[in-house]
């Protein structure tokens, strides 16, 4: 078996398998395949940003060795969104065409949202990461989601894999490990220059004229080792080389860039100025707060998809990205998916025992609406369904005073609430707090 022809056909099964468990993961059915976008990039990166747990730490430094070792395979191998363009190029079957090394654009990208990213805003990866753009394509059937597949779509038609070459921060971040890792592809002497390799490259990186690989660009997909009839495309232990007078130049002005990017970040992420407008939202049990959980959301949708009630949201306009909408039901509260599989850690992760106590919104009940003021009709059903005794009932089926310190502001009295004009409705809170124990969990 011939390693190098079929290497193409390895990876296409291996991104293959991983595409599957993402669409499975964004579909709602299969919460279990979420585990997976833990280790993608930018969610990686967001953990390690904010309390860094040991096994984000690990899995971000794997990541950086094995590009350093090999490449940018997490680009052919592990982005959705990178191998969605993979399904539009094979779809188009256009040839492709060495491109221009767009160093001053991506790295002047990638200053940007570094420089956003440090002075605690993440509008350049709500914008730019692609796990997240994947997640708008593939779990809200929105506008937004819309505008970005046509968006990538048109690149695509246009140069291809353009997108990761010139755009991606995670590319240009990758990009510039894998120009420096130990095996890189390399064209040998033995080169026809037939040119077949850099008609299929996606990446536009093959000067075929010169004999060469930009491995800084390469996102590995492997389809000049299989297209090459003379076999002369393999990976090669590679000694760092001098730079030239061309390649000091490239590098000081990619230094100058990716600076000049990250002081104009930093100053946009100081100077207050917000792309969205301030609106108090009921968020997930998890998130804290808006201004804490707006840091580390990178609106991904995957916790919209994967909402056992479907309430949780994108948000029509406010700090944060997504809400909790009470008026189409409750928050379970025997359920704490969201928290579990949000990869960011925007929602933080809580057992279930917590994520019971944590007071989300508050209740407030309106006698005016009532039924059993209204029509002298029996009900109490927000005090059946109030999960933590927070409602209680006087005789004639009307709630008592509700008690503050019980209340988590789950929705359940809202959501049975018969009356046409809700008596039971729940409020947005500033911050999210844990109530004390109560009960049967004191003991």
């Amino acid at each position: 078996m011939n390693l190098k022809k079929n290497a193409v056909k390895y990876r296409i099964v291996l991104s293959s398998l991983f595409f599957a468990a993402t669409l499975l993961a964004f579909s709602g059915f299969a919460a279990i395949f979420c585990v997976i976008f833990k280790f993608q990039a930018v969610p990686l990166l967001m953990r390690c940003g904010g309390a860094a747990t040991a096994g984000a730490v690990l899995m971000s430094l794997l990541l950086v060795t094995v590009t350093l070792l090999f490449g940018r395979f997490y680009c052919s191998l592990l982005c959705p969104f990178g191998i969605l363009q993979d399904i539009f190029i094979f779809a188009l079957h256009r040839k492709s065409t060495p491109q221009n090394n767009r160093f001053l654009l991506r790295y002047l990208i990638a200053g940007i949202v570094l420089g956003l990213f440090a002075g605690g805003s993440n509008a350049g990866f709500l914008l730019l990461a692609p796990y997240s753009n994947s997640g708008r394509i593939f779990a809200s059937f929105s506008l937004g989601g819309l505008i970005v597949l046509l968006l990538m779509f048109a690149l695509t038609v246009w140069k291809k894999r353009f997108f990761c070459t010139s755009l991606c921060p995670v590319g240009t971040v990758l990009g510039a490990i894998s120009a420096h890792s130990v095996l890189r592809l390399q064209i040998s002497d033995e080169c026809i220059q037939c040119g077949k390799c850099a008609k299929t490259c996606p990446a536009g990186c093959i000067d075929i004229e010169q004999k060469h690989i930009d491995n800084e660009r390469c996102i590995r997909c492997m389809t000049c080792l299989k297209e090459c009839p003379k076999e002369c495309i393999s990976f090669k232990a590679t000694k760092p080389e001098k730079l030239s007078v061309s390649g000091r130049r490239q590098f000081l002005i990619s230094a100058g860039a990716i600076l000049a990017g990250t002081a104009a970040g930093l100053a946009f992420a100081k100077s207050g100025i917000s792309l969205v407008r301030r609106k108090l939202q009921i968020l997930p049990p998890g998130a804290g707060n808006a201004r804490k959980f707006s840091k580390k959301c990178t609106a991904c949708m995957l916790c919209v998809a994967n909402c056992p009630e479907d309430i949780i949201v994108p948000s029509p306009g406010g700090t944060a990205i997504i809400e909790l909408d009470l008026s189409r039901g409750s928050c379970n509260y025997n359920c704490n998916r969201c928290g579990t599989i949000c990869p960011t850690g925007a929602i933080s992760p809580l057992a279930l025992v917590l994520k019971r106590r944590v007071k989300i919104a508050e209740a407030n009940f309106d006698p005016r609406n009532c039924i059993v003021f209204q029509d002298g009709k029996k009900c109490g059903k927000c005090g059946e369904a109030c999960p933590t005794g927070a409602i209680s009932l006087r005789k004639n089926g009307t709630p008592r005073p509700i008690k503050k310190n019980l209340c988590i502001g789950c929705g359940a009295c809202q959501k049975v609430c018969p009356a046409q004009l809700k008596a039971m409705t729940v409020s947005p809170i500033e911050k999210q707090i844990i109530l004390q124990p109560q009960g049967e969990e004191e003991k």
